[in-house]
């Protein structure tokens, strides 16, 4: 099994050591760099190409958002993953318009950041419990048409994001604590709500409409 290579970027040192030994013991995942800045993980991607870019927000120099919009547009198969303090709702729609595939809080655990790893890494989105809370009320605010008669709920979006990105039901139904009969049930209601006919129009809709990011 390939393991998932990390690079991690934050400006204090003893968190990028506590972060170091803690994915040293993480299965399928291996930190090959550091950087304290930018400026020095542009200085050393090129020899290491991770397959996750673990980064922080608050960085001198280049903000996080900022290295994140120039990994997308210059290594796109780099995956970015947030780790950061700042949880504000306009911070992170921010990192989630300039690419991010997650986003978790510095309090997250060991178990929950190693999931995060593997999941931006094949190409999913994740976000912590509390950054999906806000980034879901962000995303009800803005699922509302200019009538205000197109409205979907906190868990309809849940659902309509996972299903946009190749979840079954039955991994949906674990995530969110619910039966596949509920989430089956969900994905019918939004379907009817937007006047969609089958999955595939979903997946359309949600990209058409920024509710995730490729």
């Amino acid at each position: 099994m390939r393991e998932i290579k990390v690079f991690i970027v934050d400006d204090h040192k003893i968190i990028r050591d506590g972060i170091f030994l803690l994915l040293i013991g993480a299965t399928e995942i291996i930190p090959v760099g550091e950087a304290e800045s930018g400026k020095e993980l542009f200085e050393k991607i090129e020899s290491t190409l991770p397959d996750v870019l673990l980064l922080d927000i608050s960085l001198p120099g280049m903000s996080g958002i900022e290295i994140s919009k120039k990994i997308a547009k210059e290594y796109p198969n780099i995956k970015v993953l947030i780790l950061s303090r700042n949880t504000d709702e306009n911070t992170i729609l921010a990192a989630i318009k300039a690419g991010v595939r997650g986003f978790l809080s510095k309090d997250t655990s060991k178990e929950e950041l190693a999931n995060a790893i593997k999941a931006v890494s094949k190409g999913n989105n994740y976000f912590g419990t509390n950054i999906s809370k806000t980034v879901f009320t962000s995303l009800i605010k803005n699922t509302t048409n200019k009538e205000n008669t197109i409205t979907l709920t906190k868990r309809e979006i849940e659902v309509a994001i996972y299903i946009s990105d190749g979840l079954s039901y039955k991994e949906i139904a674990s995530k969110m604590s619910i039966s596949a009969r509920t989430v089956e049930s969900h994905r019918n209601h939004i379907l009817s709500k937007l006047h969609l006919k089958t999955t595939i129009d979903l997946v359309k809709y949600v990209i058409k409409n920024q509710l995730i990011v490729l």
